[in-house]
């Protein structure tokens, strides 16, 4: 998250993406770094013992909800 907020105040925008798991922190990082409303994708929690496939997976999972924080697509998913 803290990358993220990083990135975007320097004029770069981003999609953070963090494991449902770390949604709490994740809001609490953003607010830390001035970022209150700041919009992530989550994906399911956990990620760290899953192969290429199924990570590939999680990321199309995750796709609409990073289009949305771009601006590229609609979507209720994106926090």
């Amino acid at each position: 998250m803290a990358d993220g907020t990083i990135f975007e105040r320097k004029g770069l925008q981003t999609a953070a993406i963090v494991t449902d798991t770390f949604r709490r922190a994740g809001d609490a990082m953003a607010r830390v770094q001035g970022f209150r409303d700041y919009r992530y994708a989550a994906i399911q929690h956990p990620i760290s013992n899953l192969d290429q496939a199924q990570i590939c997976e999680r990321a199309r999972a995750a796709l609409p909800q990073v289009l949305a924080i771009l601006g590229l697509e609609d979507s209720a998913d994106a926090r």
